[in-house]
């Protein structure tokens, strides 16, 4: 079973801060910390460990992480993406040629190398740590440190993407789903580096679509009120054919239209059965929710809920 573990700054004293922060890296990798300025150090951070992949989501006050030679040499022969969402980070590792990086720039991390991290700003960082010996059969990079700053493409935002949104789902995963969503995230490692020939014909039909169907399905979650949500628009959004995105969904079962709907009106039911929304009048919902007009809004929800939004609301209230 896989779960999202939390990790507060203010879950801990001052005093013990930094421990608990060293004892949360060393989840991933060990390092030795310097906190720059004289405050304790500050940290939100969340993992996942999914079989061969750990991710992990972190926001810091600003800090020094080193990897020594020592730490380096632990046995712990890992491949990190690191994505950085925000403040600025200036990466020197051991042997080669230092880089400053921003929000949206991302490199590749060894964990076999000495290196030294120091984050300004308002440090938030995403790592995606897979072991070397599992993607070296799938790609045709052989000298990893040579990469440093990763170039942006479709693969590799899709790859930061699909892992965020395994995060963002607090439910548990079985040992099933887990092992699944570890092979997508795989795929699109590979792809990201270049993949062997074989391997990235795989990974495209596999990897790289089911991570594309969820961005979308998030990108379609974000915006469930615009009257401009449609197919079209949406594949225009992700640089897709309205074909290929119709393809998507059908291959998951459902349609475009038919996941819209449903999130519209789980979205609505939500609002519908939330005691403070209790004063809102149904039609105001509906609209929130993206329908435009009422009575296909009531018949959608019947037909969705087996009853009317008011005895949807009704019921909830009076059960509280």
């Amino acid at each position: 079973m896989s779960a999202v573990s939390y990790f507060q700054s203010k879950d801990y004293r001052k005093g013990d801060r930094l421990a608990a922060l060293h004892d949360v890296y060393a989840s991933v990798e060990r390092v030795s910390i310097d906190v720059l300025g004289d405050d304790a150090p500050y940290f939100s951070v969340a993992t996942r460990h999914l079989p061969d992949i750990s991710l992990l989501d972190a926001t810091i006050s600003p800090m020094s992480p080193q990897r020594t030679r020592a730490q380096a040499g632990d046995g712990k022969d890992d491949l990190v993406f690191a994505f950085i969402e925000s403040g600025k980070v200036s990466f020197d590792p051991q042997g080669g040629r230092a880089f400053e990086l921003k929000g949206g720039d991302a490199y590749l991390g060894l964990n076999t190398r000495a290196s030294r991290h120091t984050l300004v700003g308002e440090p938030r960082f995403f790592d995606i740590t897979i072991p070397r010996a599992v993607l070296d059969p799938r790609v045709r990079v052989r000298d990893y440190a040579a990469i440093g700053k990763l170039v942006p493409s479709p693969a590799l935002t899709l790859l930061k993407l699909y892992a965020q949104a395994i995060m963002q789902a607090d439910a548990m995963l079985d040992e099933a789903l887990a092992r699944r969503s570890a092979d997508h995230l795989l795929d699109l490692a590979a792809l990201a580096l270049g993949a062997r020939k074989d391997d990235a014909e795989e990974a495209s039909r596999n990897g790289l679509a089911v991570a594309r169907l969820a961005s979308i399905k998030s990108d379609i979650r974000k915006h469930l009120a615009e009257n401009w949500l449609s197919l079209d628009e949406m594949a225009r959004r992700h640089g897709i054919s309205p074909q290929y995105l119709r393809s998507l969904f059908y291959k998951d079962g459902t349609s475009f239209t038919d996941f819209v709907r449903t999130e519209r009106l789980e979205r609505a039911h939500a609002m519908l059965t939330d005691a403070g929304r209790a004063q809102t009048r149904i039609s105001e919902i509906a609209y929130a929710c993206g329908f435009g007009d009422l009575s296909h809004f009531n018949k959608c929800f019947r037909q969705r809920f087996a009853m009317p939004p008011s005895e949807a609301r009704a019921v909830a209230l009076d059960e509280r």
